[in-house]
C-alpha cells in the first residue's frame, strides 16, 4: 500500500515539475456536464497530495482503532480461555491428590471448555460420591453426554444405580472382542443387581479372558457366597477351574456361618502347607462360633515347633475365640499382635480381651 502511494506521489511530483522544466505554467481543464474545474498543474498536484495524505492518515487511524479493538477482544477471550483451562487443570490435580473439597470448589465456581464439560461432571460426581451424596452424583452423571456415559461406568456402579450403563455393558461384554475392562465392569453390574444366575453363566468367560486378578476374583466370590443359602451346593456346582478361584471365599463364607466342622479337613490340609497358613488365618479371622477341635490341637502342636510363626499364632487366637476360649485367645493375641496386623485383627482381639475381663486392653486397641 505504501509503495503504491509513493508511486502516485512520484507521478504527481513529476507532473508538477514538468511544466517548469519546459518553461510552461500548464493548465488543467476538467469539464463534467455543467461543471467546469480549471487550474494549474501545480495547484492540482498540491490538491492531490493533500487528498492522498488525508486518505493515508485516515487509513492509518482506522487500522489503529481496529487493532485496538482486536487486541482487546483477543485478550478478553484469551483470559477467559485461560481461566477455563486453569479450572480443569486444578480439578485434575485435586483429583490426583484426593482433595475432593478443593476439586468441588475449583469446578463448581468455574466453567470449562466444551470438550472438558463431561469430564467436569464426572469429577464432580466422584467428589459427591466421596461425600456419600449418591443422589447428587447421579444428577451430575445424568448430564454427561450419551457417547461418554460408558467412560463413567465405574461411577455409576459406585452410585448404586447401574441401570443407565447396564444395557450397553452387556452388549459389549457379549461381543467376541470384548476387552477385559468391559467384562469386569459387566460382572460388577451383575453383582450389584444380584443377578446370580447370570453371573454363574458369565464366570467361565471371565476366566477364559483372564479379566480378573486373583484379588478381584476373591472380592467377587466373597460377595457371591455371602448372598447364597446353599453354600456347599453352589460351590460344588462350579467348574473345577473356577473352584480354584473360589476356594478361599467359600471357606471364609462357611467359617462366617459357624460351619467349621464341615470344612475342618480342608483347613487341616492348609495347616500342613506353609504357603497356605496365612490364608488359614484369614479364613478363621471371620469365623463365627463353631467347632474345629482337631484343628486347634494341630495348631498348638505346630506352634510347639514354630512358636514365633505369626500366621499360626493368629489362626489359633481366632479359632480359640470361635470355641469360646477367650482367655487363651487373649494370651495368644498378646504375643501375636503387631502394628502391622493390629488393624486387620482388631475385631477378634477386642473380642478376646473384652470377654476375658481385660477391657483396658480392648480399649487400648482403639487408640
Amino acid at each position: 500500500m505504501i509503495r503504491l502511494i509513493l508511486l502516485i506521489l512520484a507521478i504527481a511530483v513529476l507532473l508538477a515539475l514538468s511544466p517548469m522544466l519546459i518553461g510552461e505554467v500548464g493548465y488543467v481543464l476538467i469539464s463534467f456536464n455543467q461543471t467546469t474545474i480549471e487550474g494549474s498543474i501545480i495547484a492540482f498536484c498540491a490538491t492531490f497530495l493533500v487528498i492522498a495524505l488525508g486518505l493515508y492518515l485516515t487509513y492509518k487511524l482506522i487500522r489503529y482503532i481496529w487493532s485496538l479493538y482486536s487486541n482487546t477482544r483477543h485478550r478478553f477471550f484469551a483470559r477467559n480461555e485461560e481461566r477455563k483451562q486453569a479450572a480443569i487443570e486444578q480439578g485434575v490435580w485435586s483429583l490426583v491428590n484426593s482433595d475432593y473439597e478443593q476439586l468441588e470448589l475449583a469446578l463448581t465456581n468455574n466453567s470449562v471448555a466444551d470438550q472438558w464439560q463431561d469430564l467436569r461432571y464426572a469429577m464432580l460426581a466422584k467428589a459427591a460420591l466421596q461425600a456419600h451424596n449418591a443422589n447428587k452424583a447421579i444428577e451430575l452423571l445424568d448430564k454427561i453426554s450419551p457417547e461418554n456415559q460408558l467412560k463413567a461406568a465405574k461411577l455409576w456402579l459406585a452410585s448404586g444405580d447401574s441401570s443407565t450403563v447396564a444395557g450397553e455393558l452387556k452388549a459389549l461384554a457379549e461381543a467376541k472382542k470384548a476387552s477385559a475392562l468391559e467384562l469386569k465392569l459387566y460382572a460388577e453390574v451383575l453383582v450389584q443387581q444380584q443377578k446370580w444366575s447370570a453371573l454363574e453363566q458369565f464366570m467361565p468367560r471371565l476366566l477364559s479372558k483372564k479379566a480378573l486378578t486373583d484379588k478381584q476374583w476373591q472380592v467377587l466370590f466373597t460377595t457371591y457366597f455371602s448372598a447364597q443359602l446353599e453354600l456347599t451346593d453352589k460351590y460344588q456346582a462350579l467348574a473345577k477351574s473356577l473352584k480354584a478361584k473360589a476356594d478361599t471365599a467359600y471357606l471364609a463364607a462357611m467359617a462366617k456361618t459357624g460351619r467349621l466342622s464341615e470344612i475342618e479337613l480342608t483347613l487341616l490340609k492348609m495347616l500342613k502347607k506353609p504357603e497356605d497358613q496365612h490364608q488359614l488365618a484369614q479364613i478363621l479371622k471371620v469365623s463365627a462360633p463353631g467347632d474345629a477341635l482337631k484343628l486347634q490341637a494341630n495348631l498348638q502342636d505346630a506352634l510347639k515347633k514354630q512358636p514365633d510363626n505369626q500366621d499360626l499364632l493368629l489362626a489359633l487366637a481366632c479359632l480359640a475365640n470361635a470355641h469360646g476360649e477367650y482367655e487363651l485367645a487373649a494370651r495368644v493375641f498378646d504375643k501375636a499382635l503387631t502394628p502391622s496386623n493390629q488393624k486387620e485383627y482388631l475385631v477378634q482381639a477386642q473380642l478376646s480381651y473384652s470377654k476375658s475381663a481385660q477391657p483396658q486392653k480392648a480399649l487400648d486397641l482403639y487408640l
